[in-house]
């Protein structure tokens, strides 16, 4: 896996099986995972499929996952706790704003259950929302927030397997204290902390 930040869009690239919330969602294996921070002038509100599909092509994208933000790319994080990798861009200016998004990408290098990677979205949603609880928001996310979970694909052998993945877990830890961090540090960007 190596991922790197081309202009507006973060591009996460290798061989990856993945559930994502976000548009166009849902299970598959994909090759590439990106978050994309819109063009205002460009983006159709009442059309981001297409907008969406229109990123993946300009890269040639063609088994992928990607996330649309307000975000500016300046403000992305990444936190790795152990073999968890946490991606997040947030901005929030209110619950109902248009402006403001916040996307979640976990990346675990170790093979996890099909029932541990949704546990790991529930598990990446509650550490965002008692991160903006912890800042003093009112509301636990905005209407336009993502998370995709992802696991690496590898032949290797002998690699970690977690069942897992709740807030207790040993999986759900790593996550939990990845996005914690990972939205929090983001959200400071955003603020100017």
């Amino acid at each position: 896996m190596k991922y790197w930040v081309h202009e507006d869009t973060l591009i996460i690239e290798g061989n990856f099986k993945a559930v994502s919330s976000g548009l166009l969602g849902g299970w598959k294996k994909v090759n590439h995972i990106f978050n994309h921070t819109v063009d205002e002038k460009a983006f159709d509100l009442h059309n981001p499929v297409d907008y969406l599909k229109d990123v993946a092509a300009k890269y040639g994208f063609e088994e992928y996952f990607g996330l649309l933000t307000a975000v500016p790319m300046k403000n992305l994080t990444v936190v790795r706790k152990g073999d968890v990798l946490v991606f997040a861009t947030a901005g929030v200016n209110n619950p109902n704003s248009r402006i403001g998004t916040i996307n979640i990408i976990v990346v675990v290098d170790a093979m996890v259950s099909d029932g541990g990677m949704i546990n790991g979205i529930i598990t990446a949603t509650e550490a965002k929302s008692a991160e903006l609880i912890s800042r003093k928001h009112n509301f636990t996310g905005t209407n336009t927030d993502a998370v995709i979970i992802a696991q690496i694909e590898t032949k290797k052998s002998g690699r970690k397997y977690y069942e897992y993945a709740g807030p207790a877990s040993e999986l759900g830890v790593k996550i939990w204290n990845g996005v914690r961090e990972a939205v929090g540090k983001s959200l400071a960007k955003w603020y100017g902390d």
